[in-house]
């Protein structure tokens, strides 16, 4: 429980640091500069805990897989809260459980229809957030809509593929390696065609100890999040990662003045009590 309330701290800190720093600087370029300490890190950690035969004998082409969806997740939701409220990011990732609900019924024989009232809640809510907030100051194109929706797709079914590495006994610091490794050079890849060589020489001198700091936070919150998921199933951690999008929103009117009426605060409790409806009655 421990490892997954530190994870949710993490993580929340690293959307506040995404959605401060983005505003100046281009996202495949803070992707990449931020993995490459990442990646350095746990690499280095990996090959001194466990030596080189750990590259022996691992299902790499799933746990590449599943750092590819990782990385179209994180591309999707950057792209968006870059320019948008926090408060969607939040909102997408409470509706992110009705995938994984979905997915273990379906691929894990898991009841979930005894749950209808969870997923009603869920959706419900959900509806009444975008229609009240459809012509106010802090709506979203269909576009971002769009964008959010991939990435909650995208980061339900790369939570997935790396819950069965887990369940593999792949140790979580390779899956970090890898992750990171490939977040770092599809990042790199992009800003290389995209930025300009001058431009890239000054960024990295403006935002080093900003990328330094960053990839701390996120290796602390991807470990967290990989130890805990490493003792339980997705819906579960889930549940408990409800906090992670709850206290994104929080930290977005605190840092970033974002308003929030009384409408948008019952329909995000209206969701938060559907998905823990949702995890109470399968559990």
């Amino acid at each position: 429980m421990i490892y997954i309330l530190l994870s949710i701290l993490f993580f929340a800190l690293n959307n506040v640091l995404w959605k401060k720093n983005l505003q100046q600087c281009s996202v495949s370029f803070l992707i990449g500069y931020r993995a490459l300490f990442t990646s350095v890190g746990a690499v280095i950690i990996l090959l001194y805990t466990y030596g080189f035969d750990i590259l022996i004998d691992q299902p790499l082409f799933r746990i590449t897989l599943g750092s590819i969806f990782g990385v179209l997740g994180l591309f999707c939701m950057l792209i968006v809260i870059k320019k948008a409220p926090l408060q969607w990011l939040g909102i997408y990732n409470l509706v992110g459980i009705v995938f994984t609900a979905f997915y273990l019924y379906f691929f894990e024989n898991t009841p979930i229809f005894k749950s209808f009232m969870g997923l009603f809640l869920i959706i419900i809510g959900f509806v009444f957030y975008i229609y009240h907030n459809k012509e106010k100051e802090f709506n979203i194109s269909l576009t971002q809509h769009l964008y959010l929706q991939a990435m909650t797709f995208c980061f339900g079914v790369s939570s997935l593929i790396h819950w069965k590495n887990l369940d593999s006994k792949v140790p979580p610091i390779f899956i970090i390696s890898n992750q990171e490794l490939v977040v770092f050079i599809t990042a790199t890849c992009i800003s290389l065609t995209k930025i300009k060589m001058p431009k890239i020489k000054t960024d990295i001198k403006v935002y080093f100890f900003t990328a330094l700091l960053m990839a701390f936070i996120i290796f602390l919150a991807l470990l967290f999040s990989f130890l805990g998921l490493q003792i339980t199933n997705p819906l579960i951690s889930s549940i408990l990662f409800l906090a992670t999008p709850l206290l994104t929103i929080v930290l977005g009117l605190l840092f970033f003045k974002e308003k929030m009426s009384y409408f948008n605060i019952v329909a995000i409790l209206i969701i938060a009590v559907g998905a823990f409806l949702l995890h109470y009655q399968n559990n």
